[in-house]
């Protein structure tokens, strides 16, 4: 799949839509990047179509939510088999994330709630049974995420 043609423009609505897609209009946007509210739709419709923009999704607070346990899963599976066993490990219950990684060992990184200790050891059980070898468990505290900031860095509130 060849990479998308990405110029200043782009970036500048990727970085915004980042930063609050939920709140922000096309015109807010066209504003800060110096275009029309249409062509800021065509363009964003434009990178959705190039599969640059995957989806929309709100960042939930699973302890908020009720689910006070969220794990961090890492194991290993056959380099043969990882692209199959972390689409699997996607249908286990509780998974809301599952990463391959470029390593011999542990390749696969399952994020993992729930709202019991119980639960989340059936569900590691789980994992194990469809093939994932558990290196180990983290229990995680706290995500910082932001947008990416070399997809506009000048479109900031002041700019």
């Amino acid at each position: 799949m060849d990479n998308y043609d990405l110029d200043r423009t782009d970036m500048g609505i990727l970085y915004l839509l980042q930063r609050n897609a939920r709140d922000t209009t096309t015109e807010e946007i066209a504003e800060k990047v110096g275009l029309t509210a249409s062509t800021v739709a065509t363009r964003i419709r434009k990178l959705e179509n190039a599969d640059v923009i995957q989806d929309y999704r709100p960042t939930i607070n699973y302890r908020r939510a009720g689910f006070d346990q969220h794990v961090l899963v890492i194991g290993t599976v056959p380099a043969d088999e990882r692209t199959a066993l972390v689409e699997k490990a996607m249908d286990v219950g509780g998974v809301v994330n599952a990463r391959e990684l470029m390593t011999d060992e542990e390749n696969v990184l399952v994020e993992l709630v729930s709202a019991s200790q119980e639960t989340v050891e059936r569900r590691i059980d789980e994992l194990s049974d469809i093939g994932v070898e558990i290196n180990r468990i983290e229990l995680l505290t706290r995500e910082l995420t932001r947008p990416f900031a070399h997809f506009g860095e000048q479109f900031t509130d002041e700019g």
